[in-house]
């Protein structure tokens, strides 16, 4: 008589581990955004190639879309088997930090995307508008008058701190994070990545061209920006792309993250603010200098701080109680490595 299988410990089985895959709240953000703009990408490429256009920069945002699915597929890969190197102290450490960091990176991939297509999802423009409501409130347009400070000098200077963009938040973060602070640094990018998809949002409902292309069409500049290196970089960035394809001018983003990042920096590391509000002021000055944005732009990016404080800890909440349901007593806190 055969003896009967002995069954397995329920632990060892783990049944459908592979789908109870637990996303931050972060990650959830990145897979609602990433979707929609991903289509849309690659509808505008597909548009593009039927009407014969070269423009290289669809197809940098398509090898962007590849990159940023193939991070994206490191999720899965990092909730299965980070755990397994939890009593490792350097790589437990570092897995931890490259998925804090992740949401951010590909954050950025759907931001730079969205400079190219939002176009193609809604055609009526408001930039319009916009030089309109400057000239009510400043009773003339605050970017052609800063012309009269155009220099080559003062050009690389902007030109530099316009460049700062991308280091700000993660800077908070990194500074954060080397304190020993790693649940306030993940509060900071939860806070800024809201705030990246609220303006990805409204950048769609509200499309508008930034100055140097609106009001160089109509011939509202009398003197070029001239630099340097650093000008020369940052222009032929902007040349690959089609010259009626950015519309990501308002609100402005480099104001609204700047100004949430400055938030947290008060809140949880005071010593910083001051090097950070230095930075931020220019990054802010260098958006109107360079034309990059127009002053509303700024106003209104600000303007989403108190939405981000708002929203992002109730979305939070809100998802966390939804994993923790799901998972039950045994899944594990929702998101930990």
């Amino acid at each position: 008589m055969s003896t009967p299988a002995v069954p397995l410990p329920v632990e060892t089985r783990r049944p459908g581990a592979w789908r109870r895959l637990r996303l931050r709240p972060e990650e959830a953000l990145f897979l609602a955004g990433f979707v929609p703009s991903s289509i849309v990408t690659v509808w505008a490429h597909a548009s593009a190639t039927r009407s014969g256009l070269v423009v290289p920069r669809f197809d940098a945002a398509m090898m962007r879309l590849i990159v940023a699915s193939l991070l994206a597929l490191t999720i899965p890969l990092l909730d299965r088997y980070a755990p397994r190197h939890r009593r490792r102290a350097r790589p437990a450490g570092a897995l931890e930090f490259y998925r804090a960091m992740l949401p951010f990176v590909l954050c950025i991939a759907v931001y730079t995307n969205l400079h190219d297509t939002v176009r193609f999802v809604n055609p009526h423009d408001i930039h319009h508008h916009l030089v309109a409501i400057e000239g009510w409130l400043f009773g003339g347009q605050p970017v052609v008058w800063a012309e009269q400070f155009i220099t080559r000098g003062r050009t690389e200077v902007m030109s530099a701190f316009y460049q700062t963009f991308f280091m700000i938040a993660p800077s908070a973060v990194i500074v954060l994070w080397v304190m020993g602070k790693k649940g306030e640094a993940r509060e900071v990018l939860l806070h800024v990545i809201v705030c990246f998809y609220t303006g990805y949002l409204l950048y769609v409902i509200f499309p508008a061209a930034p100055p140097r292309l609106y009001m160089e069409s109509l011939g509202m500049f009398e003197v070029n920006l001239r630099g340097g290196p650093i000008l020369n970089l940052q222009d032929s960035l902007l040349r690959m792309m089609p010259h009626d394809a950015s519309r990501a001018a308002f609100p402005s983003l480099h104001s609204g993250v700047s100004v949430v990042t400055l938030w947290f920096a008060w809140r949880h590391c005071r010593w910083y603010f001051p090097i950070l509000l230095f930075v931020v002021t220019g990054l802010l000055v260098s958006t109107v200098y360079l034309r990059h944005h127009y002053v509303v732009d700024l106003i209104a990016g600000a303007m989403l701080l108190p939405w981000v404080l708002w929203a992002t800890p109730r979305f939070e909440r809100r998802w966390n109680r939804r994993a923790s349901a799901r998972d039950g007593p045994s899944g594990g806190p929702s998101g930990q490595l």
